[in-house]
Parts: structure tokens; sequence; C-alpha cells
């Protein structure tokens, strides 16, 4: 047998073993990544910095946590400090170190991103998640002493209740949605949904119980799951119909997004309430049902109808067109004569027109796509005429060198050495800046289809367009590409950045509310210091 010495020696200064650090740890790094995913990238950011930074953040975080728990022990407080540590490591992270979009749009974070709104909003999801883990840990005591209570249903009652009442939120959930975005989701919706749902009916209960408390949490950890799940992974549409069954054909799959308003206003929401509906069900057979504190039902109340309010305040201003810029310019102009972005500048003239509307923020080709649209006429130095059309946004650069923010980027950084566009340009901000597949004309003659055309804002007014590639001249044009630089253009951006981080921020208050009303009700707390 240890005395009480030696296992005081084993458990350090933390009061827990490797084994419970480790899962402990676990528990932190995944709900933790779960809210960073819903709450900071697809509400208030509402963009997609690919699997590559999931799976970094993943071990940063578990890393960082591993070790402040083994050191420190766990606690509000201590969770705390610990996070305010990883909230620095991340920052310095993706500001010196590495990219977002890895492998395949790689591309810097900027500072709005990183240190403005990316420190709070970093460590706020982080630290949510820290009290979520910490919440589900101190009822492992409660959980326990219920597996021993006879009167608990038995596993194989658990797993068909769990089939059940999975399968008819599912349905009632896709059914609603349908209904509210005006469009059937696919099958594959419901199937993986309900693989989602029914497993994790069973491992909540087995984290947290199944009593009322256990029931409020499981609602938003479910769906923060199933809201990721939605943003990163699950486009609508799949597969066309009818489905494939006997034949060796492959079927269609006409697969898409849902916009952010369909997506957090609408399917969120009933995702929402559906799965409470869920866990309530669960509830009733639990002995113990003891509720919410009272001041726990009165935070959740509010909170659920201030996140309801703001929803509804924001919903005109986020529209699938509400991020756009247009820019115009005419007159005098530079026109380049000579190598590409090596050439002298010579006089020129004529008139540009932009419409730009920033539609998709994920890593993926699949629509809805930017808009974008481009007329440009151009009385060139070799004295011809240029007319320029573009009608379609390049989702990819077609050799794969760099990203091109699926056609229309809003307020970036690019060119030099950031990987996106040709390092031969110094850096450029931009306000906006696209990518399209261009016509071009000379002299009412067609000279060129679907060639690479690329338009940028630039910080003193400017606005240059370029038409060709330099690694593959254009017949038809002078020197094999058309480069054009007006000096003053008039720009006029929006995007209801504000909007998403209202949402964001006062979802993420109201569930700091929620956490703090569940860690008050533990016993657990009492025993911590």
């Amino acid at each position: 047998m240890a005395t009480a010495t030696e296992r005081g020696q084993h458990l350090g200064r933390s009061g827990m073993d490797i084994r419970e650090v480790a899962k402990f740890t676990a528990g932190v790094a995944l709900l933790a990544i779960l809210s960073d995913a819903v709450i900071g990238h697809a509400l208030a950011w509402e963009n997609d910095p690919y699997w590559t930074y999931w799976v970094t953040k993943t071990f940063l975080i578990a890393t960082v946590f591993g070790l402040g728990t083994a050191w420190f022990g766990v606690g509000a407080r201590k969770g705390a400090a610990i996070t305010a540590v990883h909230t620095v490591v991340l920052t310095v992270y993706y500001w010196s170190l590495s990219p977002i979009g890895l492998p395949s749009h790689a591309s810097w974070l900027d500072l709005e991103h990183t240190w403005v709104s990316g420190v709070p909003i970093h460590f706020g999801v982080i630290y949510l998640g820290y009290l979520t883990a910490l919440w589900a840990w101190r009822r492992r005591e409660r959980v326990a002493m219920l597996t021993l209570d006879s009167a608990q249903p038995t596993t194989r009652v658990r797993g068909i209740e769990a089939l059940i009442v999975g399968l008819l939120a599912v349905v009632v959930m896709g059914a609603l949605e349908a209904l509210a975005i005006g469009e059937f989701q696919g099958v594959t919706w419901y199937v993986v949904r309900l693989l989602i749902v029914v497993s994790f009916l069973l491992a909540w209960q087995a984290l947290a119980g199944r009593d009322v408390r256990a029931a409020l949490g499981g609602t938003v950890v479910l769906t923060a799951i199933l809201t990721a799940y939605s943003h990163f992974l699950g486009p609508v549409g799949l597969p066309d119909l009818p489905i494939r069954v006997f034949e060796r054909a492959a079927p269609g799959a006409t697969a898409h997004w849902l916009t952010f308003r369909q997506e957090a206003l609408i399917a969120m929401p009933i995702t929402f309430l559906a799965a409470l509906g869920a866990f309530l069900v669960l509830s009733r057979t639990e002995p113990d049902r003891a509720g919410p504190s009272s001041r726990g039902a009165i935070s959740f109340a509010i909170g659920a109808i201030v996140v309801a309010a703001v929803g509804a305040l924001i919903a005109p201003k986020v529209t699938p067109t509400s991020s756009n810029a247009t820019v115009s310019a005419s007159g005098s102009a530079q026109t380049e004569n000579g190598q590409y972005f090596r050439g002298s500048l010579q006089p020129g003239s004529g008139t540009l027109a932009l419409t730009a509307i920033d539609r998709n923020p994920r890593v993926t080709p699949l629509p809805p796509h930017d808009t974008l649209l481009v007329t440009a006429s151009i009385d060139y130095a070799d004295g011809h005429r240029y007319d320029i059309s573009v009608t379609k946004p390049m989702v990819d650069d077609p050799l794969g060198r760099f990203g091109t923010w699926w056609g229309v980027g809003m307020d970036v950084w690019h060119h030099g050495r950031s990987g996106i566009g040709s390092p031969l340009i110094p850096p450029t901000h931009s306000e906006v800046a696209v990518f399209g597949l261009a016509t071009v004309t000379r002299d009412g003659t067609l000279v060129a289809a679907g060639a690479p055309m690329h338009a940028m804002t630039m910080d003193d007014e400017k606005v240059e367009l370029d038409v060709g590639d330099p690694s593959t001249p254009l017949p038809g044009l002078p020197d094999g590409h058309l480069r054009t630089i007006w000096p003053v253009a008039r720009i006029t951006t929006h995007h209801p950045n504000a909007s998403l981080y209202l949402l964001g921020i006062v979802i993420l208050m109201a569930l700091f509310a929620l956490a703090g009303a569940g860690l008050r009700a533990e016993p657990s707390a009492r025993r911590e210091r």
C-alpha cells in the first residue's frame, strides 16, 4: 500500500494523476476548438482557416492546457491564466510562424484577425471551452453515483432511447429547417446528422448525466457540433434524386453551401430547439430530476431572449450580397510596355467599372461562388483599343501557385512574399482585390477568352487592372499582357463586420453566463481552491 506521502508525490501539486490530467486535457482541447470553430470562425469572422489550422490548434491547446493542468491543477481562475498564456502563444504562432489555409490556399492572417479582434475572441472562445470541460469534470462524481442506482435504465434501454429520440430529433430538425430555408437538404444530410446525434446522446449520458442541467449543457454542445459540421463539412444537396441503388453509373451531386443567414439565423436556432427537446425527453427518465437553480434558469432565459433579439436585429444586414465593393475609374491612365511587371509605363486612357460580391468564405470550389462583374475599355500605348469583360471569378489559380480568395478578397494583403499574386509587385494592401476570367477584344475583334485577370485597389486610391499571366503570354495582346493603372478611383466597400461581431460576442456572453451558473450549482466547486 502506498503511503499518503507517496500518493501525494505521485499526484503532484495539481492533485491529479497523469490519467486524470490526460482526460481533462482532451476534454478541454475538443470543447475549446469546437467553441472556436462555431463562435469565432463560423459566426464572428465567418471564415474557414482549413483543416490544418484545426489540427494544429487542437494540439496546441492540448499542450498548453495539459502542462498547465499538470503543474497547477483545475479551477476557473487557473483556467483563465492558462488561457491567457495559450492566447499569446497562438497569436504569435499565426502572426510569425505559419499561414492558414495550408495546403490548399496558404495566406497569412492580418493584424485585425490576430492582435486586434483575434486576441479577445480567441481568449473568450477557448476559455468557454475550458469552463465547459470544468463543469463536465465536476459532474463526474454525480454520474458515477447514478450508474450504481438500480432505478437507472439498462444499457440496452439507453441505446434504444438514444436511437428513437435521436431519430425523432433529426426528422423534426430537418423538416423545420427545410421549410424555413425553402429547400430539401438531401438524404445525406439526414443520415449524417442521425449518426452525430445518436452517438452524442449516448456519450453525453456517460459524461454529464441525464438530468435537466446535463440536458442544457448537452443542448449547447450538440448545437455547436452540428453547426460546425454544417459550416465546414456539410454542404446540402447530396445526392441528387433518385438515389443510386443498383446502377453502376454515379448519381448527380449538385451540392452547395448555405448562406450565413440560413446557417446562423435560421438553421442554428431550429437545431438548438430540436436538441433541447431531445435532451429534455431523456432527462424525464432521470431519477434525480433536480432542475437548474432559479438563477441558472433566469440566465438561460435571458440569454436566449437576448440572442434571439440580436439575431433579428442583424438579419437585414447579413444578406448573401452584403459583403460587396464597387470600383470605378476613368480618364488618363498608365499602360505597361515591355515585360510583365517590369516594363515601362506609358500614357494611355480608359474606363473601368468593377462590382464584386464576396459570397463564400470557405476553402472550397463548391457554390455559391463570388460574384464578379468587370468592364473596361482601354486606349493602349500601342494605338489599339482593348475591351475587357469579366463575369466569372477565378476560383483557383489553374497552376495552383497561389490562392485567389475564390474570386473576391476584401481588406487583404497580397503580392510581395505573401504567396498570393506575384512577387514582382511590392506587398499591397487592397480594400478589394479580385481574380477572374476575362474576354478581351482588340478594336472589336476577339483576341482572348478565359484569360486570367487581376484587379486591385491600392492605399493611395489607385486601381490596377492586369490581364494575362507572366508565365504564359497571350497572343494578340501587346507583349502578351495588359497592365493598366488609373491614378484615381472611386471605391466603395461594405462588409457586415460589426453585425457578425455583435452576434458572436452576444452568444459568447450568454454561454459564459450559462457556464457560470452551471459551475456554481455543482457541489465540487466548494472543494476547489
